[in-house]
């Protein structure tokens, strides 16, 4: 288990998880994983990929789903060393494996999901780095945030099944979001945005933000009240257009939903 590691309490549709954490060196769930887990739909008998599951905390509370099994990957061993452990404190070692490694790349070649969660960095390498949010450890988004997603957004189409859905985050104002959508649209044939909430910043954190920021992403961040603010999408992704073909698995022409609030 890693050093400093205590036990914290979290909440999560309807739930509450003791996991292991170790807020002085890994990186710890957030509010961005309350609104993952408020808005992924997992079915009875599913195949769940949690991609850049930290210690798992999404990971194990899709295991606590009817879900046929959860396959959880992160590229820092020490997360993967806990997630095991959430796991086994939780009961759900035997339907949830641990892989070490980049996105898909570890897991085996022929498994496809039914559920992906993306909740993987969307968020540029200066204000991640230089507000803490991100260790040296996790991989950030690239200059302009989008780099992590965009690579995940084009691997996952297809180790989705047909009808599979993948979750993933936007940044908009700590990210190139109109980039990561342009990339979205082109991989699937339904985006539907589930979440659409304001991050406020403290004075010291737009102070940092606003000191390494391009100037195109600096000005999507906006007022909200008295605050400078980000706001964070999540989207739901839909009928996947295969890499080999181009064709979407459904025929479909691009759809836009939103869910407002």
């Amino acid at each position: 288990m890693a050093a400093n590691t205590i036990l914290q309490a979290f909440k999560l549709k309807g739930r509450e998880l003791d996991l292991y954490i170790s807020p002085d060196d890994l990186f710890v769930p957030n509010a961005v994983s309350r609104l993952f887990a408020k808005i992924v739909d997992i079915k009875a008998g599913d195949t769940v990929f949690d991609i850049g599951t930290g210690v798992g905390v999404l990971a194990v509370w899709a295991a606590l789903q009817p879900c046929e099994e959860v396959h959880a990957v992160d590229p820092v061993p020490a997360h993967c060393i806990l997630v095991a452990e959430n796991a086994e404190l939780h009961g759900v070692d035997d339907k949830l494996r641990v892989y070490q490694g980049s996105l898909f790349d570890p897991l085996p070649a022929d498994l496809k999901a039914d559920a992906i969660i993306g909740d993987v960095s969307g968020i540029a390498d200066a204000p991640g780095k230089s507000l803490g949010w991100y260790s040296s450890d996790v991989p950030t988004g690239g200059s302009d945030g989008t780099d992590v997603i965009i690579e995940l957004l084009k691997a996952a189409r297809n180790r989705l099944t047909s009808r599979g859905r993948l979750y993933f985050p936007v940044a908009v104002g700590l990210s190139d979001d109109e980039k990561i959508m342009a990339a979205a649209q082109q991989c699937y044939g339904n985006l539907d945005r589930k979440v659409n909430v304001w991050f406020p910043l403290s004075e010291e954190e737009y102070e940092v933000v606003a000191g390494c920021l391009p100037p195109a992403l600096l000005a999507r961040i906006q007022r909200r009240g008295s605050r400078m603010a980000w706001n964070g999408h999540i989207y739901e992704a839909t009928c996947p257009k295969w890499a080999e073909t181009g064709e979407d698995a459904t025929r479909r022409e691009p759809v836009y939903r939103q869910h407002l609030g």
